[in-house]
């Protein structure tokens, strides 16, 4: 990027002025002309940075839409890849084009589109693709389309924070879901726990494809005042919540398949307990969640609130694990009537729970 140096002019009193480079004015096609007998004023828009500097985009920029339709021909992608239905890899292409901004794909063949494949495509944009839709053309034409028209003026609406709040939101729905599953030795519901996290799944693709789209149009983040630095907070804070979310699938799954045998082992107590602490931790981050996706300005320095909560955790960390090793003499009684996967699933239900409670540092790390 070549910097170009200018001095600053006084106009009047209180006006100030700095030329700007001819080429940019040329490449911005910015110049003045002539039209019906009357002149027309080019414009720029001048945002101001996070770090006091100063950002200058063309008027036209602001009210530019982005309708990206791109084209799939079905025959194309079975001719390099005879295996593409058998590998579901549509999913992949539809993430593809959705994270990189794209308004819908169309798809084609001159043959029927079979069956199998389109259910591959209403799979992905159910579970992943939030305000995707597919529309049946034809027999041979399928059409995905954002039905959310973005444009740099929605990027207004600050999604991104709303999305982030109702995504911990669940992960707070599935603890509690799960706790009273325990509590009242009923894990019928424990199966919907995936539903939830597909939504989070969904809002997780949504907050991603948003940041980028931020990243690619400069002028769109000046208004919102989000530095690059807060976007990556964002964006970091979006996974945590996504990787937590399929923990707790795979807790409540396991716990739906294999309670009588974590009942064998005294294991029920001590999760009751163990979720009982989760969810008073992640109630508590909640707040601070609210609190800081929102906030303009980066906190620096050390964060005393948040340096006090990290030692609330660790203290409730060490009394979970002190009551988790009282727990083993109990392997003992099981001897060797259960088969290895029983053995397999109750050491990943003992890792995911770790993983839960590691991200806890994780998330405050993010507002230090």
């Amino acid at each position: 990027m070549e910097m170009h140096q200018r001095k600053i002019q006084s106009f009047a009193k209180y006006s100030y002025a700095v030329t700007l480079p001819i080429h940019w004015i040329k490449k911005n096609h910015l110049e003045k002309k002539e039209k019906n007998g009357s002149s027309k004023d080019p414009a720029v828009n001048i945002f101001e940075n996070p770090d006091g500097s100063l950002g200058i985009f063309p008027l036209k920029e602001k009210i530019k839409s982005k309708e990206q339709i791109f084209l799939l021909e079905l025959d194309d992608l079975l001719k390099q890849n005879p295996n593409i239905i058998n590998e579901k890899g549509i999913s992949l292409i539809l993430i593809s084009y959705y994270m990189n901004g794209a308004s819908g794909i169309e798809i084609q063949s001159k043959q029927p589109i079979p069956k199998e494949f389109i259910d591959q495509i209403e799979k992905t944009q159910t579970r992943l693709l939030f305000n995707w839709n597919l529309n049946r053309v034809s027999s041979r034409k399928l059409l995905i389309k954002n039905i959310f028209s973005e444009t740099p003026e929605n990027i207004f609406q600050e999604e991104i924070p709303r999305y982030l709040r109702e995504s911990f939101s669940i992960l707070l729905w599935m603890l509690e879901d799960i706790l009273t599953a325990m509590e009242n030795e009923d894990y019928s519901n424990l199966q919907e726990i995936e539903q939830q996290d597909q939504k989070i799944d969904r809002y997780y693709f949504f907050i991603v494809r948003q940041i980028r789209t931020i990243f690619e149009n400069p002028q769109i983040s000046k208004p919102l005042n989000y530095s690059h630095k807060k976007l990556i907070d964002l964006r970091l804070l979006a996974k945590l919540i996504e990787d937590v979310g399929d923990s707790l699938k795979e807790i409540a799954s396991t716990l739906f398949e294999m309670n009588e045998f974590f009942n064998e082992i005294a294991l029920r107590d001590f999760l009751i307990q163990y979720f009982k602490s989760l969810l008073e931790i992640y109630s508590e981050l909640a707040d601070h969640i609210r609190k800081n996706v929102v906030e303009r300005a980066p906190a620096m320095g050390l964060n005393n609130e948040m340096m006090q909560l990290i030692q609330k955790f660790r203290f409730k960390g060490e009394k979970l694990q002190a009551d988790w090793f009282s727990l083993a003499p109990n392997l003992g009684v099981i001897e060797d009537k259960h088969t290895f996967m029983e053995y397999y699933k109750g050491a990943r239900l003992v890792g995911n729970l770790e993983d839960i409670f590691k991200n806890v540092f994780d998330f405050t790390n993010i507002f230090f």
